[in-house]
């Protein structure tokens, strides 16, 4: 019988989905969790009863740890008000590694400026790398306008590793 295939059936002893207990309710918006399976992940009933005291409903549980058994990642949503270090804690113990998106915090004009300024580019050299008008990026740094979550991971991933972002956003040139 294959894993998912014994997944299934534990899932079914488990009783209908109509007869299951809905979830907690948080108060506070959704926050979007990135699971990353680390090893064998052979506690998934746990994984999932772990995620449904998050809030997930049971058929989200069950898709997540479906996608963690066969592609390795699964994205989910809980509300604000879930203890997500304590969740992260539990799942790291059942081979799961937890990330969450960054706050808003971190993606001023000072960060922005700051970054720019640590690689020695002038405001239009950086607009070029990343690929984006130069007045977008003087109205970010001016703090008249703020970037999407896209653009600050982005200007994240090229302060971490400037040579990726370069070859990934440009082409040689001969």
């Amino acid at each position: 019988m294959s894993t998912n295939s014994a997944l299934k059936a534990r899932l079914a002893r488990l009783g209908p989905v109509r007869g299951a207990t809905p979830p907690p309710s948080f108060s506070g918006g959704p926050v979007m969790l990135v699971l990353r399976r680390t090893g064998k992940f052979e506690q998934r009933i746990t994984v999932a009863e772990r995620l449904r005291a998050a809030g997930l409903s049971l058929q989200a549980a069950h898709a997540a740890i479906t996608r963690l058994a066969g592609t390795g990642l699964a994205v989910c949503v809980v509300a604000e008000g879930a203890d997500i270090p304590a969740l992260a804690h539990d799942l790291a113990a059942l081979d799961v590694r937890v990330w969450r998106e960054r706050g808003s915090d971190g993606g001023g004009a000072g960060f922005i400026a700051g970054v720019r300024a640590r690689h020695g580019l002038s405001q239009r050299e950086f607009a070029a790398v990343l690929g984006i008008d130069p007045a977008t990026l003087q109205n970010w740094e001016q703090g008249r306008n703020k970037p999407d979550p896209a653009a600050l991971a982005l200007i994240r991933a090229f302060d971490a590793a400037p040579e990726i972002v370069s070859a990934a956003a440009l082409e040689p040139a001969g």
